[in-house]
């Protein structure tokens, strides 16, 4: 009886994981796109991955590594034609209260002292994807892939040449296995975005 009693919490536990991605989907609606310069730049205001799970490995001085990865697809819905990965490394001051945000790489890049908020939007501001050669009446689907993951998980996606396409890909696939996992996807044509200038890192 009590195996059947965990069996179907794990089962709700599923549906539940599973509705939730399904709904952030479904409201797609709120994922803009900043078109700066020359990038294609998701926009989710409502998104805040400095909660739950990972804010509290962030509070027992432990470090979270923030995972990206932008798509763009054909019009078909299948057919991937650029993808973007991207890495985050945050940690946090506990005497201070302030987060710091790292992307690692030949020039490593870093921002102490930030507000979660501050945090969080540095972060977005970061992850991007090149426009360039996408013609401006093509009609396509750029997908936003975004999830925490504890620096261990990370041998099997990082190597010495940087993030493994394909590792990172299978990543994203997997069903979710208690880290925290966004998915948005919108349709979109070039013609139909406001061009900005070229922003400036703050």
């Amino acid at each position: 009886m009590a195996q059947a009693r965990a069996a179907g919490r794990g089962r709700g536990s599923w549906l539940l994981a599973g509705l939730a991605l399904t709904l952030l989907v479904a409201h797609a609606s709120s994922f803009d796109v900043a078109f700066d310069g020359d990038t294609l730049r998701p926009v989710v205001p409502d998104l805040h991955f400095l909660s739950g799970r990972a804010l509290d490995r962030l509070k027992d001085a432990r470090t979270v590594v923030l995972l990206s990865q932008i798509t763009l697809l054909r019009e078909d819905h299948i057919t991937p034609f650029r993808r973007t990965p991207q890495r985050f490394y945050l940690s946090y001051d506990i005497w201070e209260g302030r987060f710091k945000v790292t992307i690692p790489g030949a020039t490593p890049e870093s921002r102490p002292g930030l507000t979660a908020a501050q945090a969080e939007a540095w972060c977005m501001e970061n992850m991007m994807v090149s426009a360039l050669g996408v013609p401006p009446d093509e009609t396509f689907w750029m997908r936003f892939d975004l999830r925490t993951a504890d620096p261990k998980d990370m041998a099997s996606v990082v190597g010495e040449s940087g993030i493994s396409i394909s590792a990172l890909i299978e990543l994203f696939s997997r069903k979710p296995d208690g880290e925290p996992h966004w998915t948005v996807e919108r349709r979109l044509r070039l013609a139909d975005l406001r061009r900005s200038p070229a922003r400036r890192n703050w």
